[in-house]
């Protein structure tokens, strides 16, 4: 128990850190150095440098040079990130589970922003920035479903139920437009189960998706459709 809170408390940090280091840029500091980042987050250059290189990876910075610049995934998604932050946290209050939001970013969902579990044995710590198939994963359904991405030509086996017949995938998407939210179990990874329902901007075009995230024992078959509708209502 030690070594999760533990571990809790790093991904609470890191994550922290991270949110920090991204606003630490404003329209009049487009571009800041490695120094300038561990002056405002108080770390070790290493460490800033190394939390840069990591957002770097995902897409949310460039480097330019010597200098880091906001990278065009990270403008995108501010506003959104900040205009759902209260649903979300009002969604993990409720269900107790892991919520996260998810964009597309090139042919990948890419989870932008994260709300861990309440729960100690939970499936937080780790998805900002984590790239995922979108066929294997309920926010990736989700925007296959609205358009905002496209199937894969192969669609990868994970685990046992992972889809992987484009027909089958289809009738699933289908499903998913009719009951405004999509399912993910055991198809990512064994024992992970996942909800997710379209975040529409104001003209009604899906531009991300939220979603549940926890184990299989407590997101049990029958939750399925409750956590599915709260996740569309929020």
């Amino acid at each position: 128990m030690i070594t999760n809170e533990v571990a809790r408390n790093a991904t609470s940090q890191t994550a922290e850190r991270v949110l920090a280091l991204l606003k630490t840029f404003d329209d009049s500091r487009m571009e800041l150095g490695v120094a300038d980042l561990a002056r405002a987050l108080d770390v070790h250059k290493s460490t800033a440098s190394r939390l840069a290189a990591a957002l770097e990876r995902t897409g949310f910075l460039t480097r330019v040079g010597k200098l880091i610049r906001l990278g065009s995934l990270a403008l995108r998604s501010f506003d959104l990130v900040a205009t759902m932050q209260p649903a979300m946290e009002k969604l993990s209050q409720r269900t107790g589970e892991t919520v996260n939001l998810a964009v597309a970013d090139g042919a990948d969902v890419l989870n932008v922003a994260e709300v861990p579990s309440t729960y100690i044995l939970s499936s937080s710590g780790g998805w900002i920035g984590r790239r995922t198939r979108p066929h294997a994963v309920a926010n990736g359904k989700v925007l296959l479903a609205y358009g905002v991405l496209r199937p894969p030509a192969v669609l990868e086996r994970y685990t046992p139920r992972t889809v992987t017949s484009l027909d089958t995938l289809a009738a699933e998407l289908a499903g998913v437009r009719a009951n405004g939210y999509a399912t993910a179990v055991a198809e990512l990874e064994e024992g992970l189960v996942a909800v997710a329902a379209p975040v529409f901007d104001p003209a009604g075009t899906c531009i991300a998706a939220l979603s549940i995230t926890g184990p299989e024992y407590r997101m049990l078959p029958g939750t399925l459709d409750e956590l599915g509708r709260l996740c569309a209502s929020a």
